[in-house]
């Protein structure tokens, strides 16, 4: 245990050789291996709380970094060899505890997690969007979450109203979201071909859960129609005219010339009400 250093790719890879990982690219395995981004990340998270839910620790490179500062961490890891290459850092740490499952099956009653905490992980590309929702849905719900996306997604997740996604809206209803951080594909190992971004998610509750999956529900099919104006994706989305589409825009206040990625959150809630027969207004 004694000098290790898992910011070294030459100790990254010799773990990985000690416990049989050789990482998988369809899982998204690759090891932050970059001091001075890992310790940008940890610098980047608030004071408190110190109870820190890391997301696929991995090998441990930003575990290492979190619990030299002082922080608890419990890691969800579904990888059995990673999770035995972590009881490295558990031999001095006695306050990192691993758990082997499933980011996506596992919450903070399963985990333990009864005092206020932060989320912080380096997230496979390929469940991007799952986790998300996995994450920004817990119960307790954490302060924060700290995490490192593929640029693409996380740019498009903060792009100003005129750019949005359904990806966008999804997440800004349940969460403010910043980009904290830059970083290429020569910090990781093995190097992946895209570059990453930090993202820091604050969760708000806009609507309470059952309203958020319906207007979700109703805005993906009208994001499917996202080069035509709101009037012909609502007339799809809704199964009415033009005309008829037209005019529950004009009641939510709508330019139903607009596109759908053109409008904001209290538009799209206003809309949401208007088609479930509510009064237009976003509480």
């Amino acid at each position: 245990m004694k000098g290790l250093d898992l910011c070294r790719e030459s100790t990254t890879r010799a773990v990985a050789r000690r416990f049989g990982l050789s990482p998988e690219r369809g899982r998204g395995q690759s090891f932050l291996v970059d001091r001075q981004v890992r310790d940008a990340i940890v610098a980047s998270l608030p004071e408190t709380p110190r109870l820190v839910l890391e997301i696929g620790p991995g090998l441990g490179s930003l575990t290492q970094g979190l619990l030299e500062a002082g922080r608890t961490v419990v890691g969800v890891e579904v990888d059995r060899r990673a999770v035995a290459a972590l009881g490295l850092l558990r031999v001095r740490h006695s306050e990192l505890r691993v758990v082997e499952e499933s980011a996506l099956r596992v919450g903070p009653s399963e985990l333990g997690l009864g005092a206020p905490y932060i989320v912080v992980g380096n997230l496979p590309y390929s469940i991007t969007g799952a986790l998300l929702h996995h994450l920004l849905d817990m119960e307790p719900a954490p302060l924060s979450c700290h995490l490192l996306l593929q640029r693409e997604v996380a740019l498009r997740l903060v792009a100003p109203v005129g750019g949005w996604s359904l990806a966008t809206l999804a997440v800004q209803l349940a969460a403010t979201c910043e980009v904290r951080l830059l970083v290429g594909p020569e910090s990781f190992w093995p190097r992946p071909k895209v570059s990453s971004a930090l993202v820091q998610l604050v969760p708000r509750k806009v609507l309470e859960r059952s309203a958020r999956e319906a207007l979700l529900r109703m805005a993906r099919p009208i994001f499917q129609q996202r080069r035509k104006q709101l009037r012909h994706g609502v007339a799809v989305a809704m199964g009415v005219s033009p005309q008829r589409a037209g005019r529950l825009l004009e009641l939510a206040q709508i330019d139903p010339a607009q596109r759908p990625g053109a409008i904001d959150i209290g538009q799209w809630v206003r809309l949401a009400a208007v088609v479930a027969g509510g009064d237009g207004e976003w509480r």
